[in-house]
């Protein structure tokens, strides 16, 4: 008879499609993974993959047996919360966010987990959108607050709202009752995050779409230092307008209006579809109470807050 381990092996591989991720994922080491995966494979009456380059593709067989792990592994989990119900552990819960969310509603977030699931601890990782994605993706996160991103069958996606950007400069730098075309502002320098980041690549195809090839400056992956360049006149940069009202209103940063809007950039939450989809979309539905992004599901108003 197949064990747990066995099954988890197989199951994890068929999901991150690669034996040294499903190591990783089990925290074990390459080795027992095939160990165990070869068990599961000479039990099964039949081929569980097909080679696909680097990657393992499921057969047929392979995808039904997935899917009872699956359910099996969904009704572990739901026995092993009844057991902890009296007197949960603490848990640590990883949620990858980026700089925009950190510096806005994200303590909001913790104060309601905090009020919520007193017996889990959230360990908050900020960095640039496609790390965080890639993470997810291989199980390193359980949840993440990111742009949107086409994910994996493995991973749930839940829309949280949307980020309005525009461009910024030094004051007096553009009329600030002028609308200015895109060669305006590609005749200053744009400073940026690396290409790693959401909205430089977005920028780069407005630029690239309009025919323009602005000097493009790397400004760090810190939106407030790169705001100090901007203020200091070094060149423009696209940021989140939110994030920078305090600015705007004191008149140390400037809001470019152009005849081409900035992006607007949806974000999402990301969570494995296993082991924890209950507790995932739990968690995003405080994300969206606490979210302060436009909702689009509400038009016109901002996510509740208090």
């Amino acid at each position: 008879m197949l064990t747990i381990k066995q099954l988890q092996a197989f199951y994890w591989v068929a999901r991150l499609g690669t034996l040294n991720r499903a190591a990783e994922k089990l925290h074990i080491t390459q080795s027992a993974v095939t160990k165990r995966l070869q068990e599961v494979e000479a039990a099964a009456a039949g081929p569980l993959f097909e080679e696909d380059g680097r990657r393992r593709q499921l057969t047929r067989l392979g995808r039904e047996l997935e899917a009872e792990c699956e359910r099996l592994f969904d009704r572990l989990q739901a026995l092993e919360n009844l057991k902890r119900s009296g007197a949960p552990p603490a848990r640590v819960f990883k949620v990858g966010l980026t700089e925009v969310v950190a510096l806005t509603w994200f303590p909001d977030f913790l104060k309601r987990m905090k009020a919520l699931y007193p017996s889990i601890i959230v360990q908050p990782e900020i960095d640039l959108s496609l790390t965080l994605h890639e993470k997810v993706e291989r199980g390193a996160l359980d949840f993440a607050i990111l742009p949107d991103h086409r994910p994996s069958e493995g991973v749930v996606k839940l829309g949280v709202g949307d980020v309005k950007f525009g461009w910024f400069s030094a004051p007096g730098m553009f009329a600030p009752d002028a609308v200015h075309p895109l060669q305006a502002l590609a005749e200053k320098p744009v400073i940026e995050q690396s290409a790693h980041s959401v909205i430089t690549l977005v920028c780069g195809r407005i630029w690239e779409s309009a025919g323009l090839r602005p000097d493009r400056i790397y400004g760090g992956n810190n939106i407030q230092a790169l705001a100090g360049l901007v203020a200091a006149g070094v060149g423009i940069g696209c940021l989140p307008v939110q994030l920078f009202r305090s600015e705007l209103r004191a008149g140390s940063l400037a809001l470019v209006k152009t005849s081409v809007p900035a992006p607007t950039v949806t974000y999402a939450c990301y969570f494995p579809h296993y082991p924890d989809s209950a507790l995932g979309r739990e968690v995003a539905e405080v994300a969206r109470q606490s979210s302060t992004f436009v909702r689009r599901d509400v038009p016109g108003r901002r996510a509740r807050r208090g």
